[in-house]
């Protein structure tokens, strides 16, 4: 199949054997190839009149490119033609949170057929303060694997979970106050979304494309709103593979080659939190988070683990100058070692926290959303089948998304054009976090390659105005273009560790308002 945007070239013999011809039309057809693919049609159509009951219209493929003539084929985006649920959700009939109203469901994407379902679950709130006017952010997880629904469960919306997951409860420094807040489970086979998926970010961000221009068919008094894509950890893959394919699909809109029926979507900028982008600057800079900046790590082991360091990197630049499967999988599995060092029961999300280093006993809010997805009266409040299961991290994504390679690419520098072309970039990032350590974060974004990189190098850590708990290195206008914020007690989850601080930036970010007037 074609990609979107992507030109198609049809001869005469492939007219004939696609347009499903009688064998007179066929031959007639043949000895008049030299007229050309408008003459072609056109005989097509002449067949159709004169024999109504050989051939019908419903049988005639539909092709993905205008008619001669102007007239194109009927867009994959009109109402009623992809799959569609959509919830309101009423959370105080089951005695949840009730503040503000959301919506949840399931919109198929490209290839979704009834036999092999292709569905992304949403579940998008509105903003408590003129919705019809907020932007909307969208929203997502990391991993790969992790479930989108994470997110506004544990700070970004204004409901988020209790305890053991059996309720929602109200909260005081929701995103959702003043934006709209758009959560996704992606890719598909995470979270609640089902069907066949992909194992990239590039075919997973054309995915999100495709559910956006749908979204947009559902919600479209929010089609003209400032758009911005969220996400974190393994979000700093996705987000720049998201950016640019809608960056690249309303280009082709402008010039009218686009997917037919496709809108141009209003996206404004991105938000990164404590990212995994650039697999050479990570490296470089893991063990220093681990020994120097932190003391996740005692002596004795980073003097073992630095004896690896030199052949991981020479492994990961091999790799990524040669980009075939095996050679990334061989230096992943080289640099995984950096990872085995005794934490001396720390968690390496937040070097603060004590726990045994596993998921469920140093993030148990993971198990606690699982536990509240997966309760019937939860999925029949947000209209989600029965039978459905939800995981909040799902190993078969991370696996097919590690065995392709997906997990070792250069991918900041996805950056570049979309910096170039106006599209603002922020990454927020805790200092305490020694999974994605702020150094690899900082040292990519001094490497890439814009109008800005001079100035950003050169520019100072400007302190909060009202502690220390956080320094701005914006460059550009407002909010900035381009901007660095790094927060002093933050580890991996930055909205759980400093839910107020975290709403103060993105507030000041989405509305690009100055960072200390």
């Amino acid at each position: 199949m074609a990609a979107f945007g992507q030109d198609l070239k049809l001869d005469a013999a492939d007219a004939e054997q696609q347009l499903g011809l009688p064998a007179v039309a066929q031959r007639h057809t043949r000895t008049r190839r030299r007229v050309g693919l408008a003459a072609v049609w056109l005989l097509a159509l002449l067949v159709q009149s004169h024999l109504l009951g050989v051939i019908s219209w419903p049988s005639w493929p539909r092709f993905p490119w205008p008619w001669p003539w102007g007239r194109k084929h009927n867009s994959p985006y009109a109402p009623g033609s992809f799959y569609l649920t959509k919830t309101a959700v009423h959370l105080s009939e089951p005695k949840l949170c009730a503040v503000g109203k959301s919506y949840s469901g399931h919109i198929g994407v490209t290839g979704d057929e009834p036999d092999s379902p292709r569905r992304i679950y949403y579940w998008f709130f509105e903003a408590q303060v003129a919705p019809e006017t907020a932007p909307v952010i969208m929203t997502f997880g990391g991993g790969p694997g992790t479930s989108g629904m994470s997110n506004p469960m544990v700070g970004q919306s204004h409901c988020v979970v209790a305890e053991n997951g059996t309720t929602l409860i109200p909260h005081d420094n929701a995103w959702s106050e003043h934006f709209n807040l758009l959560a996704i489970d992606h890719p598909i086979g995470v979270g609640f979304s089902y069907g066949k998926g992909v194992n990239n970010s590039r075919d997973a961000a054309f995915d999100v494309y495709d559910f956006l221009q749908k979204f947009y068919v559902t919600f479209p008094q929010y089609s003209t709103n400032n758009f911005v894509v969220a996400s974190g950890s393994y979000g700093g893959t996705y987000v720049p593979h998201v950016g640019t394919v809608i960056n690249e699909q309303n280009k082709l809109v402008a010039a009218g080659r686009g997917v037919p029926g496709a809108q141009r979507i209003p996206l404004e900028s991105l938000m990164i939190s404590n990212p995994y982008s650039d697999p050479l600057s990570y490296y470089r800079w893991f063990l220093h988070q681990r020994c120097y900046n932190t003391d996740l790590y005692n002596s004795t082991t980073c003097t073992e683990l630095y004896k690896v360091v030199p052949q991981c990197l020479e492994e990961v630049e091999f790799a990524l100058e040669n980009p075939l499967v095996p050679n990334k999988l061989a230096a992943l599995k080289t640099c995984d070692v950096l990872r085995e060092g005794d934490m001396h029961g720390r968690a390496q999300e937040n070097v603060k926290l004590e726990c045994d280093g596993s998921v469920e006993d140093c993030l148990p809010m993971f198990t606690w959303i699982s536990s509240f997805f997966n309760n019937a009266t939860h999925k029949a409040a947000l209209g989600v089948p029965e039978d459905l299961s939800f995981q909040s991290l799902s190993n078969d994504v991370y696996l097919d998304f590690r065995r392709s390679g997906d997990l070792l690419q250069p991918v900041h520098l996805l950056y570049e054009p979309l910096l170039e072309d106006g599209i603002r970039v922020l990454h927020y990032v805790g200092m305490l976090d020694c999974n994605c350590g702020w150094p690899a974060t900082f040292s990519f974004l001094k490497l890439l390659k814009t109008h800005f990189q001079n100035d950003f190098i050169a520019a100072s850590d400007v302190p909060w105005p009202t502690t220390d708990i956080a320094t701005v290195r914006a460059i550009g206008a407002g909010a900035g273009n381009m901007t660095f914020v790094l927060m002093a007690e933050a580890g991996h989850m930055v909205t759980l560790d400093q839910p107020a601080l975290v709403k103060s930036i993105v507030e000041r970010w989405v509305t690009n308002t100055p960072w200390f007037e």
